[in-house]
């Protein structure tokens, strides 16, 4: 039991692999900000400084030196330096004080000591070169300071970002894993009383139509079908050994008698017969067990087909006609209209045939049993009435069920209670409804096929 337990509560490690999933995903994403964001901020320093060109590119030699000496001076010539050069190198004027050896026309990083109120300090910075037409080379600077420190200010918020996010998604994956596996296990400890026997019993719902809950729905439906299945089993089990004792207790008794008697081989002949005839009434009983089991087990459905129900009734009608003669009774078919389902014709003949055999049974000598056939709502209804006692509306679902006979011929007319069982199985496989009415007298039963059954 205890390894069957462990099946039932919820393994931590895919909590985990879920878990660091998300803190990967968490650690790209901020990454691709932070990456993103910087590249955007220095793309716009570098489009400002390309935007220095046009103006220094056509400057002649000695207003060049004059601009850049005036934007040197100026309050905010450490954001923004200036430097003019020979293109040997030569410092000329600006607060650049030497030119870099890198390329011209393309952005590039530098730094350089400034002096900000008395205290040195090392600038970062963002240049580019400008050749003009004179021969000379300016240096047009950008601070990126700023843009620095937004980075590292930027980068420490992604970090607490996803140590947050991290500690978030293990809080939600530990309490996922908590309440995960208290509900499983209490889905679990259900699950074993009903395996000890406890049919009743079922598995916990929260209400709130999630998927353990929908699943859980599921299980107990199938539950509720196994309880009802195995009752009934338990019933038929109860019925056969009632059924069957009364039938076996009177051959053996006639079997005693005519031992312990030890009369003529005429005496031992008639005891034969009665034995033969004993036993065939349990035969029957286990034949129509059998065909009941065999129906409901719905491997005939593999040879269903087209079948004409107004013919299966035509033949069932000749078949009975001389008995309804024999016993004084008016038997009377209403088939005029071609009606097709699809089924089993062996099946609908077995099941058309109790029931007419039922109505003859049960109707007194000049009495009147009709079959019919008909369209009602676009559904094939097959009509079987007559003018008995007919039964009672409590009794009408029992009689349905397996050796259940009427209280009210129970005793006076001969059967064993499975016929209608028998056409109940019947219409089941068939998806049929049956229906049990008043025919004002007698009875009116009804088998309702689905679809369209028109010929």
């Amino acid at each position: 039991m205890q390894r069957v337990k462990r099946h039932w509560i919820a393994r931590p490690g895919s909590i985990g692999w879920m878990l660091a999933a998300f803190v990967c995903s968490s650690i790209v994403l901020f990454g691709l900000l932070y990456w993103l964001t910087s590249s955007y901020l220095m793309h716009e320093v570098d489009e400002r400084l390309r935007g220095e060109f046009a103006e220094f590119h056509e400057i002649d030699r000695a207003t060049a030196i004059e601009t850049i000496g005036a934007l040197s001076r100026r309050d905010v010539a450490n954001m923004r330096p200036y430097g003019v050069f020979e293109t040997n190198g030569t410092w000329l004027a600006g607060n650049v004080a030497r030119l870099p050896k890198l390329k011209e026309r393309k952005p590039f990083d530098y730094t350089q000591t400034i002096d900000d109120g008395g205290e040195k300090t090392t600038g970062h910075y963002r240049g580019i070169i400008i050749p003009t037409q004179g021969g000379l080379r300016i240096v047009v600077g950008h601070s990126i300071d700023e843009v620095r420190g937004f980075d590292r200010t930027l980068l420490k918020t992604l970090c607490a970002g996803v140590a947050l996010t991290s500690l978030l998604a293990f809080a939600c994956g530990t309490a996922l894993t908590y309440f995960s596996n208290r509900r499983i296990a209490a889905i679990g400890e259900s699950a074993r009383e009903i395996m000890t026997g406890k049919l009743g019993q079922r598995l916990p719902q929260r209400g709130t139509n999630g998927d353990l809950d929908r699943l859980t729905a599921i299980v107990n439906t199938m539950l509720d079908e196994i309880e009802r299945l195995v009752d009934e089993v338990r019933g038929v089990c109860a019925d056969v050994a009632h059924e069957l004792r009364t039938p076996m207790t009177s051959l053996r008794a006639g079997l005693e008698r005519s031992r312990r008697r030890g009369g003529s081989a005429q005496d031992y002949a008639r005891a034969i017969d009665e034995a033969i005839g004993q036993s065939d009434i349990v035969l029957n009983r286990f034949t129509a067990l059998l065909r009941i089991a065999e129906i409901e087990s719905g491997s005939r459905r593999a040879s269903f087909r087209k079948i004409s129900l107004d013919a299966v009734m035509r033949d069932v009608a000749e078949l009975y006609e001389p008995l309804a003669e024999h016993r004084q009774l008016s038997l009377t078919l209403n088939a005029s209209t071609p009606v097709e389902v699809t089924g089993d014709f062996d099946l609908l003949f077995g099941a058309i045939e109790n029931l007419v055999d039922n109505a003859l049974k049960f109707t007194p000598e000049g009495g009147a049993v009709t079959l019919g056939i008909q369209m009602e709502g676009g559904q094939p209804l097959l009509v079987v009435t007559d003018t008995g006692p007919g039964i009672e509306p409590a009794e009408r679902g029992e009689v349905l069920r397996m050796f259940y006979r009427s209280r009210t011929s129970a005793h006076s007319i001969p059967g064993h209670g499975l016929g209608l069982s028998l056409v109940a199985a019947i219409a089941r496989v068939h998806d049929a409804a049956i229906e049990i009415l008043d025919n004002e007298p007698g009875c009116r039963m009804q088998l309702r096929f689905p679809g369209h059954g028109h010929a």
